[in-house]
């Protein structure tokens, strides 16, 4: 059975470092690496020992540039989403305000398909986006596409750096509660055998994400700061649903009783985002212990209470569905801050990674920092 070929394009987006080099040439101090295998193909795990192999590659010619990967960039769509949604603007200003916060000059399309014997071949090259011009290409392993592409590249990223802490930080904390009774409803003249079921449903989330920034000329090593994302959701819902006989007085008929139901539902949505550069402290011990001090932003909430009514029963008393929707004034939300505790590999000290949980599990912190610093050093 001939082998099932498989196509994915890997880009990479080098964001340009502001500073110009000796020789005169704009060096880039930070690769972010995007994804675009279809799900037919495997998604991102298609490429996931590719993408290891750059970095690793990365890391161990140039340790001044950082790397980001698939999921920074969803969470920076998302904060300019949601900051398109608090202060107005279309798809066109939220890919604008994308490209001047990531800019970008190099492009790298990679592929694979099979080769002889059952294995895979990887070819790839890079574009200068500046000037339209290859300036980077290669064929063969995962390896030997990653280190030939990182080295034909050598000229384009920069060497130099202050010693400092990158990566990312993230909190998510979540609750979900429903409680639900039953009732014979409220009382009414003309009805009878009434059920009636409540529900209420609280639904709130909070996403809090720190990029560890590339210090200032001038910042001591201990001073970082970083991109501080707050996204804040609340959802809460009460329904009414009531059943049973009422009684229909239509002219010229007697009075009877039939069947009625009615429907109530009303749901409040609150979103809270807030973004700014804030201050993020890192502290080891002589005992490799380690703690990460975030602090995160407040910002603005928006919300609305959107209400459903329906009821069916005696044909007189027939009424169509409605719906409404009503936005709640804006709001404010104040800052926060939290802690992430680890302990130092000494195998590996230029890497603190780590998760911890809550005793509840609703909230969970993880964390995966380098230090950055020029080779050799």
């Amino acid at each position: 059975m001939r082998p099932k070929i498989l196509h994915f394009i890997l880009l990479i987006l080098v964001a340009l470092f502001t500073a110009v080099e000796g020789d005169g040439q704009q060096k880039a101090s930070s690769i972010i690496v995007r994804d675009n295998t279809s799900q037919a193909n495997g998604g991102e795990r298609a490429t996931a020992g590719l993408r290891s192999q750059l970095e690793a590659a990365l890391t161990r010619e140039k340790p001044c540039v950082e790397t980001m990967d698939d999921q920074d960039i969803r969470d920076e769509l998302q904060d300019e989403r949601e900051r398109a949604l608090l202060e107005g603007g279309d798809s066109q200003e939220v890919l604008t305000a994308i490209a001047n916060r990531m800019g970008s000059s190099l492009v790298a399309s990679v592929q694979a398909m099979p080769g002889p014997g059952g294995t895979t071949v990887y070819s790839g090259f890079v574009m200068d986006t500046r000037t339209g011009r290859t300036v980077a290409r290669a064929m063969g392993s995962e390896k030997e596409v990653a280190d030939s592409l990182v080295k034909q590249l050598a000229s384009y990223l920069t060497d130099n750096c202050k010693p400092h802490w990158a990566g990312s930080v993230r909190y998510l904390s979540s609750m979900n509660e429903t409680k639900r009774e039953t009732d014979g409803g409220a009382a009414h003249a003309t009805w009878r055998n009434v059920k009636r079921e409540r529900t209420q449903t609280s639904i709130a989330s909070t996403m809090i994400k720190a990029t560890l920034l590339e210090p200032a000329t001038g910042v001591s090593f201990g001073s970082s700061t970083a991109r501080v994302m707050h996204r804040t959701k609340l959802t809460f819902e009460k329904s009414e649903s009531t059943s049973g006989e009422t009684r229909c007085r239509e002219p010229g008929k007697n009075p009877y009783f039939t069947n009625f139901n009615q429907q109530f539902s009303e749901t409040m949505t609150q979103l809270g985002q807030g973004t700014d550069t804030m201050p993020v402290f890192i502290s080891i011990d002589n005992d490799g212990t380690y703690t990460i001090t975030v602090n995160a932003p407040g910002g603005t909430i928006i919300g609305k209470v959107e209400t459903s009514r329906d009821y069916s029963g005696c044909p007189s008393d027939k009424q169509q569905p409605s719906k409404e929707a009503i936005s709640i004034p804006d709001g404010k939300f104040t800052g926060t801050s939290f802690e992430a505790v680890g302990k130092v590999d000494p195998k590996n000290k230029d890497i603190l990674t780590g998760s911890q949980a809550s005793p509840d599990g609703k909230t969970k912190i993880t964390w995966n920092l380098r230090l950055v610093k020029p080779k050799g050093k």
